[in-house]
C-alpha cells in the first residue's frame, strides 16, 4: 500500500490552487501547476517551437523531446475550456469586463507550458519542460528508499502549498512515488491528491531527466472518473525520447 503523507497549508501567495467543486476551478489548479510542478520564468523564457508530426509531438527547442500522441487526444484550445460547463456557470455570474479577464486568464493558462492535450472524454495532460542544472541522483537502479521518497515529497509539497491562498486551506496527500523504467526511459512517477476548502483533485506527474533538463507530463482525470486518460499517459510514458 502506497505510503500517504500530509501537509497542510499555511500563508502563501494570491495565487490560487482550487477543487472540483467551485467554477474555474480547473484554470486556477493549471495556473497554480505550472508554476509549481515545473517552475519556469515564463515571461523571459522564449515561446516553445513545436510540431505535430506523424502521430508525435515534438519539441524543437531545448530539450528536444518527441512522445507520441494518444490516438483519439488533440491538442486542447481556450474554447474548448471556455465551452466546459463550469465555465460556463462562471460566464453567467460575470458582467462584461469580467468575462474579458476569465478569458485572458484562460489564454495564459494554456500558454504557460510545451502543450496541453485533451482525450474525447474530456481528461488533459499538460507538457512542460524546463532547464535544470541538476537532475535527482536518487533515480538510481535500486530505486527510491523511503528517506529519499520522503525529501523529495517535502520539497513538493512545501513549494505548493506555499503558493496557496490560507483561505483553501490546501492539503496535500502523497499516494505513490516509484522510479520506472520503460526500455531506455527511467522517470519519477508521482501521484497525490489535494484537497481544499472546495474539493478534491488526483493528479499523476511523471519527471523526465535530461543530463541539464526536465519534462514534466501532468495528467488530471476528469470529476467523474480520475483514471479517464490514464491510458494515455502511459502511452507518452513508452513513447518519450529525449533527441
Amino acid at each position: 500500500m502506497p505510503t500517504q503523507r500530509s501537509a497542510k497549508a499555511r500563508s502563501g501567495s494570491a495565487a490560487s490552487s482550487r477543487g472540483w467543486g467551485n467554477e474555474g476551478v480547473r484554470l486556477r489548479f493549471w495556473r497554480d501547476w505550472a508554476f509549481i510542478v515545473m517552475p519556469v520564468l515564463a515571461a523571459c523564457a522564449p515561446l516553445p517551437a513545436v510540431e505535430y508530426w506523424d502521430g508525435f509531438f515534438r519539441h524543437l527547442h531545448y530539450p528536444q523531446y518527441s512522445f507520441r500522441v494518444p490516438d483519439g487526444w488533440r491538442p486542447a484550445t481556450v474554447s474548448d475550456y471556455l465551452s466546459l460547463s463550469s465555465s460556463q456557470r462562471v460566464f453567467q455570474t460575470l458582467d462584461e469586463a469580467g468575462r474579458s479577464a476569465f478569458t485572458q486568464r484562460v489564454e495564459l493558462a494554456m500558454k504557460t507550458g510545451d502543450t496541453v492535450l485533451m482525450s474525447p472524454r474530456g481528461a488533459w495532460i499538460q507538457v512542460k519542460s524546463e532547464s535544470s542544472q541538476a537532475g535527482i541522483a536518487e533515480l538510481n537502479r535500486y530505486g527510491l528508499s523511503e528517506r529519499e521518497k520522503q525529501s523529495i515529497w517535502r520539497r513538493f509539497s512545501t513549494d505548493l502549498i506555499r503558493r496557496a491562498p490560507p483561505a483553501d486551506r490546501l492539503k496535500l496527500s502523497l499516494e505513490g512515488m516509484e522510479v520506472e523504467t520503460y526500455g531506455e526511459n527511467r522517470f519519477l512517477r508521482l501521484r497525490f491528491r489535494s484537497d481544499a476548502t472546495t474539493g478534491s483533485m488526483h493528479w499523476t506527474v511523471l519527471n523526465f531527466y535530461g543530463p541539464s533538463s526536465i519534462v514534466t507530463v501532468a495528467h488530471l482525470g476528469t470529476p467523474e472518473d480520475i483514471e479517464e486518460g490514464i491510458a494515455g499517459l502511459e502511452v507518452i510514458a513508452r513513447s518519450f525520447r529525449f533527441e
